[in-house]
């Protein structure tokens, strides 16, 4: 279904995003407001790789209404053969990917993606995070850090879990945004892929409450 567009289409070209994604994100964040922090950071142009935990289903988009780009994202494979569910996932540029398990296509869509230059969204636990804390990063996140060369950004959101429509609204979501860095930022020595995913992992861990940081608490 190229007519929808592709992950790596250009924002321009992704009509659905284009006209669905400013209403939905203005009636999305009048219910559920939502507290950017550091979205200074952003690169300004190029692909790069947005790092983030991930406690919620609602935290990718909650991470796109707060930083107002078509953030390209991987998900659950399943999700696309619903009907209208993989209809919509497509025509705002996300991608299906095999769940607990290697998945080369969606590895190699994730780094076309990135040589589009548009932004990746990844969640390097590779699952949501049940207790609400950081949990250790898989190695994937090396792989494409490494093949792509993108700088990476982390982000860390908190609140998704508890967020909830009240009168008055209140700001139960936040979204903090750290600054960009390369994998050359983190090598002072040679690392394998776990111990780079692991150093990525903790700019996350950073950015996050104390009680978040799980096993990346120091």
């Amino acid at each position: 279904m190229s007519w929808i567009g592709r992950p790596e289409t250009p924002r321009e070209q992704l009509w659905l995003w284009k006209i669905g994604f400013p209403p939905v994100r203005a009636v999305a964040t009048a219910l559920l407001p939502i507290r950017v922090e550091g979205r200074e950071h952003l690169p300004a142009d190029g692909g790069y790789i947005l790092v983030a935990n991930h406690i919620n289903w609602y935290d990718p988009p909650a991470i796109e209404f707060a930083l107002g780009i078509p953030i390209r994202y991987m998900a659950k494979r399943e999700l696309f053969a619903v009907p209208l569910i993989g209809l919509i996932l497509r025509g705002i540029g996300n991608f299906p990917v095999r769940r607990g398990e290697s998945d080369r296509r969606a590895l190699e869509t994730a780094l076309r993606v990135l040589e589009a230059g548009q932004p990746l969204g990844f969640f390097p636990e590779g699952t949501r995070s049940k207790d609400g804390v950081l949990h250790r990063a898989k190695p994937g996140i090396a792989f494409l850090a490494r093949r792509s060369g993108a700088p990476l950004v982390p982000v860390a959101i908190s609140g998704t879990p508890q967020a909830a429509i009240r009168v008055p609204p209140r700001t139960d979501i936040v979204v903090r945004v750290g600054p960009s860095f390369t994998i050359a930022d983190l090598e002072g020595r040679a690392l394998d892929d776990q111990a780079l995913a692991d150093a990525i992992m903790e700019r996350v861990a950073t950015l996050l409450p104390s009680h978040m940081r799980g096993v990346y608490s120091r």
